[in-house]
């Protein structure tokens, strides 16, 4: 990615701390101090960081007047407000310093001028984040604390170059920038696995009973149960939870129901494998009942032997090599990226419910003699939801997340998505039936052609809801469109690649769908600015019945 760094202070842009950085990334430097000039700025950039210390802005020595630092930094808030707004396709993002010599004697009473600047200036950048969806806030000043202040600010740096950080800080920063960057295009893990005996609690249930494991007690036993609390906390925010544990079941359902310090309860977990059968066999059968790939899973165990097992068995799952104190897991759990997300959407906080539904679906719809009957008696209830200012993080969560069921693998951010709605028609498919709503589970993003085709530049769908066919109701809602408009013919635009190539393959061929040769469409794709994969198109006839819709034929179609 090609970053442009705006600071305040002197960055020392040919310090080898910011190798960190460099390693895949281009960096370009611009003017320090002088942070919205456009004069030296040569080349486009994907990525704007501003860097902002707050010792540069307002004359601490001098200055006693609040009020004008206050005025200061609203000018300040409203130019980034204006710069940010004037492109919505780039990355922002805003760290601030707030850092300053404080006397503890005098702060026993008074809030300092310091502090009150950095609250008021971190409120007034809240507000633009949720104003504009592009820009991300960095609070340097946390990770200089890790560190410790005095060995990140250099005075002796400032006074020869104007930069008010040390070797170290530069470091630093540099490791932070990059920790945002790097999560800009990665899909955080969305499955924790975990062992039972010695890693959810003290002990071994099977040899000292309900009753003599550590849970709770102090020492070691509260710190099982602090673990357990930042578990819980990430299932909160959408991580499913699975125990996989050589064991009784009984017991560990025991712990689970009747255990009074337990934190996690048996609805907390999505999957319970508590067998004697190889872990890595289990994790496998987790994967094709949660209908996620092994990639998405993160396995934790205390014992070494069945980390190496998984690490050697199964290579696509991530492995973490718990500290050897206990006291520090929840926050070594707290502080792993893999399951860091920049929103955290109403249907991630349904996640574990909306996973449950599943494999009640999947048991009784195995169960039943007829696969179609049965599908008819749930009640399918499928909708077409226009995209706008209420839906559209969870429309850009599953174009960032949605692997498997996805034919473009396009990964479009909400303000490319706002840009869209212009030209494009966009849908979120929403899907309630006799298990409950399991709220916006797909999305197609589309348009007519020159009134000849239909273009289906996206067209992706949640596979927690697979089974239930409503892939091919989405495509008679494209079919449906295609009419309207008196056009024979619908393109979808197909990147197959290792995760998605099994459905969506069962898909084209459940449908007849024809490979179509877009050397054809060159001149139609060169009008309309449109570009396209020669290799990627995939036609489908407005003529064509469409399979299993016999299944939504009692229910309202869109």
């Amino acid at each position: 990615m090609q970053i442009r760094l705006r600071s305040t202070s002197y960055l020392l842009p040919e310090n080898s701390s910011w190798n960190y950085l460099k390693k895949n990334n281009k960096l370009d430097f611009a003017e320090y101090n002088n942070i919205f000039s456009e004069t030296y700025i040569k080349k486009s950039v994907e990525c704007e960081v501003f860097i902002f210390f707050l010792r540069d802005l307002f004359d601490y020595y001098l200055n006693d007047k609040k009020n004008i630092d206050i005025k200061k930094i609203k000018i300040l808030i409203s130019t980034l407000k204006k710069t940010i707004s004037s492109n919505k396709e780039k990355y922002y993002i805003v760290s601030l310093s707030s850092y300053f010599y404080s006397n503890i004697i005098n702060e026993t009473k008074n809030l300092s001028k310091e502090v009150d600047l950095e609250n008021f200036f971190y409120k007034e950048l809240y507000k633009l984040s949720n104003y504009l969806p592009n820009i991300y806030i960095l609070n340097i000043d946390k990770a200089f604390a890790y560190q410790g202040y005095k060995e990140c600010f250099d005075e002796r740096n400032f006074s020869l170059f104007k930069c008010r950080l040390s070797v170290l800080g530069i470091e630093v920063l540099s490791k932070k920038i990059n920790t945002i960057v790097e999560s800009f295009h990665q899909t955080s893990k969305k499955v924790l696995l975990l062992d039972c005996d010695n890693t959810i609690w003290g002990g071994v249930i099977g040899e000292d009973g309900i009753e003599k494991i550590k849970l709770g007690q102090d020492g070691l036993g509260t710190s099982f149960k602090n673990f357990q609390k930042a578990i819980k906390k990430i299932k909160n925010n959408g991580v499913l939870i699975g125990l996989v544990s050589k064991n009784n079941k009984n017991d560990v359902v025991e712990v689970l129901k009747n255990h009074k310090s337990m934190v996690l309860k048996e609805k907390d977990i999505s999957s319970l494998k508590i067998n004697w059968k190889p872990k890595s066999e289990n994790i496998k059968e987790i994967s094709k009942e949660l209908f996620l790939s092994l990639d998405s899973f993160v396995f934790w165990d205390d014992n070494p032997i069945e980390r190496n097992k998984i690490k050697s068995e199964i290579e696509e799952v991530e492995v973490i090599e718990p500290d050897s104190d206990v006291s520090n897991w929840s926050k070594q759990l707290l502080e792993y990226k893999g399951f860091s997300k920049f929103k955290i959407t109403t249907e991630d906080k349904k996640k574990t419910k909306q996973y449950k539904l599943r494999s009640l679906f999947i048991e009784d719809k195995t169960s039943s003699k007829s696969e179609i009957e049965y599908l008819k008696k749930i009640k399918l209830l499928p909708k077409l939801d226009i995209i706008k200012k209420d839906n559209i993080d969870r429309a850009e969560q599953l174009l960032l997340k949605t692997n498997q069921f996805n034919f473009s693998v396009k990964r479009y951010k909400s303000s490319q998505l706002k840009n869209m709605n212009i030209n494009y028609n966009c849908n979120l498919i929403k899907l309630t039936d006799i298990y409950g709503d399991h709220g916006h589970v797909g999305l197609i993003i589309y348009k007519v052609l020159k009134k000849k085709y239909v273009l289906v530049d996206t067209f992706l769908m949640s596979c927690r809801i697979m089974g239930r066919y409503l892939e091919n109701w989405i495509l008679h809602q494209l079919q449906i469109f295609a009419k309207k408009k008196k056009v024979s013919k619908i393109l979808f635009e197909c990147n197959l690649n290792k995760k998605n190539i099994e459905l969506i393959n069962q898909f084209i061929k459940l449908n007849n769908l024809k490979k179509h040769s877009s050397l054809q469409l060159t001149k139609l794709f060169k009008e309309t600015k449109i570009k396209i994969n020669k290799n990627s198109l995939y036609m489908f006839d407005t003529k064509t019945k469409i399979k299993k819709l016999e299944i939504y034929k009692n229910n309202k179609l869109n």
